[in-house]
């Protein structure tokens, strides 16, 4: 692990008071190229923080010490966390993945927040109150959201038509999914319509391999995966097998292949992007910008794009109900023990401004936290996000458990079961609750 100075917060020492109290904060940050941001708005909120206190009269002084982390993903990055904690080495904030956040707030290394963030709304009183969601544990706020995204259904409008639906049916898809009047069985039967009536092989193509996206099916159905109430992992059998009911019709259909989970994520995407192959594929809105814009040549120009594509939050289970989306926030979190939280508080309170909360959504394609992005010009321009934003208003969350990664693996393979025809869609709520009470500790199953 090395430890590498950022940043020293404040002009030069000419211009630092002689009786300057220097404060460093460490940041514990994973060497991520897809967000260098993160911790570089740490870096610069420093700046800010240290003319605010200048102004104020006081003579400290913040420096930010950013210490890089090489783990590949974010468990990894958090269980290496959790083990320097644990030696009593941690530093003063990290960022992490939110579901990791209540591991970290069982074993007491990380701050509460609900009274900072009352007492300084000037910094956190306009983050969607969604995202807020992320950052909790059962007896309160521990973490600050840095970024989301939105999770959905595109759609081919050409292949629409050509299956006979008209323009009025197909713009209306959006708003009458957000009104709870289309339903997760209407996707079928469009899809199927799809397949019936036109040369297109597929109706819905999703993910090949272990991930969130598949997760907004279970949660449509109701499945939440966590008690409220104590943080534990919770099962609902009926609730697991309505769920893995839909993806059995899908395949019964023909809409979703059988073999869908062994495809190679390439060929997926040039069947829906490139082929016209596909009606419906399900995962999120960066995929715009990091593919379907430069690899595949979709229309940039936002009229253009919105011509021939389309997407829809995940519709509700049964007319009338919810919709939903998926978003999987990275936070900002403090050390119980630092010497100086407040400080911190402020530090990160600065790192959620407007413009540097938008330079990083529109150079990573995440959307933002708070809903004044919208009137920056840069993120205006940046159409997808901008569009994409109302999703928060109905997204939920993976649960803020740390095994939840290894109850996904469970799930990811009933549904392969499932689509491949070797369980019915009971039998893969039973193996599900089978293998997680089986593997996993402290399981509720209802």
């Amino acid at each position: 692990m090395n430890r590498i100075l950022v940043a020293l917060a404040g002009a030069t020492l000419l211009a630092t008071p002689v009786l300057a109290e220097d404060v460093t904060l460490e940041l514990w940050s994973r060497q991520d190229t897809s967000g260098p941001l993160r911790p570089g708005n740490v870096v610069k909120a420093a700046e800010r923080l240290n003319a605010e206190l200048e102004a104020e009269g006081s003579d400290k002084r913040v420096i930010v010490e950013v210490r890089e982390s090489p783990a590949p993903g974010f468990d990894e990055d958090a269980l290496q966390l959790l083990r320097v904690f644990g030696i009593g080495e941690g530093p003063d904030m990290f960022i992490q993945a939110h579901e990791w956040i209540c591991a970290f707030q069982q074993d007491g290394f990380v701050l509460k927040l609900d009274d900072y963030l009352a007492k300084y709304p000037e910094h956190f009183g306009t983050i969607f109150p969604s995202l807020w969601e992320s950052g909790k544990c059962p007896d309160g706020t521990y973490a600050i959201p840095q970024d989301a995204e939105a999770r959905m259904f595109f759609y081919n409008k050409k292949l629409l038509r050509e299956a006979g639906y008209d323009d009025a049916f197909i713009e209306a898809m959006p708003e009458r999914t957000m009104s709870g009047d289309l339903t997760m069985d209407e996707v079928v039967e469009i899809a199927k319509s799809v397949v019936d009536k036109t040369d297109a092989e597929y109706g819905i193509l999703h993910r090949p391999s272990k991930g969130p996206d598949y997760l907004m099916v279970f949660q449509t159905y109701g499945n939440d995966f966590v008690d409220p109430a104590t943080g534990e992992l919770l099962l609902e059998r009926d609730k697991l097998a309505e769920a893995f009911g839909w993806f059995e019709k899908a395949v019964a259909d023909g809409v979703i292949p059988a073999n869908n989970t062994s495809m190679e994520w390439d060929a997926i995407r040039a069947e829906f992007y490139a082929e016209d192959n596909a009606a419906f594929w399900m995962y999120g809105i960066w995929d715009l910008g990091s593919r379907a814009f430069p690899t595949y040549g979709l229309p940039e120009d936002e009229e253009a794009f919105f011509k021939d594509w389309g997407w829809i939050a995940m519709p509700a289970a049964a007319k009338g109900g919810k919709p939903s989306s998926l978003t999987h926030p990275v936070i900002y979190a403090i050390a119980a023990d630092t010497a100086e939280p407040e400080l911190a508080v402020r530090l990160l309170g600065h790192a959620s401004a407007v413009d540097l909360n938008t330079d990083h959504a529109v150079t990573t394609t995440h959307l933002g936290i708070k809903p004044e992005q919208l009137d920056d010009p840069r993120y205006a321009a940046a159409w997808p996000l901008a569009r994409a934003t109302e999703l928060l208003e109905v997204t939920k969350f993976l649960p803020n458990n740390p095994q939840f990664g290894d109850l996904n693996g469970i799930i990811y393979t009933a549904m392969q079961g499932v689509e491949t025809g070797r369980l019915s869609a009971e039998e893969a709520a039973d193996f599900v609750i089978d293998e997680a009470e089986a593997t996993l500790d402290n399981v509720m199953v209802k």
